[in-house]
């Protein structure tokens, strides 16, 4: 089964003879990137991987080994492939997927303002989407591009066109039942026993606190400044204390 992106390479290559760099070309101004997922260097990949199934085959002169200075022709069972595939895509209704409603069945975990804002921002990629696909509509029109082209870009305007004004009539039912913004809840403060408190090494009430140097020199300061009392006078031990009695004479 061919991907979107061989499917793509090989329906430009049956257009006439072409060379790998205009292929890369033509994936570009068609706008092909968008639903292909094609990259700059997979183009040339592709067109190596179609030349060794034998559906396309490749001429240099003067023989060159790069992919985009080949010149590359559809075979003729490459041509029946793309017929069987091409057939297979307009005979075949496909569930149409799309992770934005992926998003919709999910949005009531977001709070209002969340949600107004990602729906502006999907609206405002589609306008830039559908103002780059008119351009690219109007440049095919312009140059006279093959039917099958311009329909191509007729296609993906109307899909654009439509999923705006869908976007459009969405926002406005949505916005005259929106709930209103609600602070999300606070957990009320409860009491906690001391013996169940943790106490950390910067705590004032910590055992484990230790002081810094600023605290140290700081309390060097303060007893520094304290005044210094002389020390109490010692009593004698030859005379007794007032409150002492003499002892008896034997």
């Amino acid at each position: 089964m061919m991907t979107d992106a061989e499917l793509a390479v090989l329906s430009i290559v049956a257009e006439g003879p072409i060379y790998g760099y205009r292929v890369q070309e033509l994936v570009t101004e068609r706008g092909l990137r968008t639903w292909t997922h094609i990259g700059t260097l997979s183009i040339y990949y592709i067109l190596e991987k179609l030349e060794r199934q034998g559906l396309i085959t490749s001429v240099a002169e003067p023989p060159v080994p790069e992919t985009a200075r080949r010149e590359y022709r559809i075979t003729s069972a490459g041509y029946g492939v793309l017929q069987t595939a091409v057939m297979d895509l307009l005979s075949t209704p496909r569930e149409y997927a799309n992770s934005f409603e992926l998003g919709l069945a999910n949005a009531y975990v977001l709070r209002t303002s969340q949600i107004r804002t990602a729906i502006a921002t999907y609206r405002l990629e589609l306008q830039a989407r559908l103002a780059q696909a008119r351009q690219r509509q109007q440049t095919a029109q312009a140059e006279a591009a093959p039917f099958h082209v311009r329909a191509l870009f007729d296609h993906r305007v109307a899909m654009l066109e439509a999923e705006l004004a869908w976007v459009t009539r969405f926002v406005a039912e949505w916005e005259s039942h929106a709930p209103p913004e609600t602070p999300p809840p606070v957990p009320q403060a409860r009491d906690v026993p001391r013996m169940q408190q943790v106490i950390l090494p910067h705590d004032p009430d910590s055992p484990h606190r230790l002081p810094t140097k600023q605290a140290r020199a700081a309390q060097a300061e303060v007893n520094s400044e304290a005044p210094t009392l002389p020390p109490a006078p010692l009593p004698e031990a030859d005379e007794p204390s007032p409150n002492e009695k003499p002892p008896e004479a034997e």
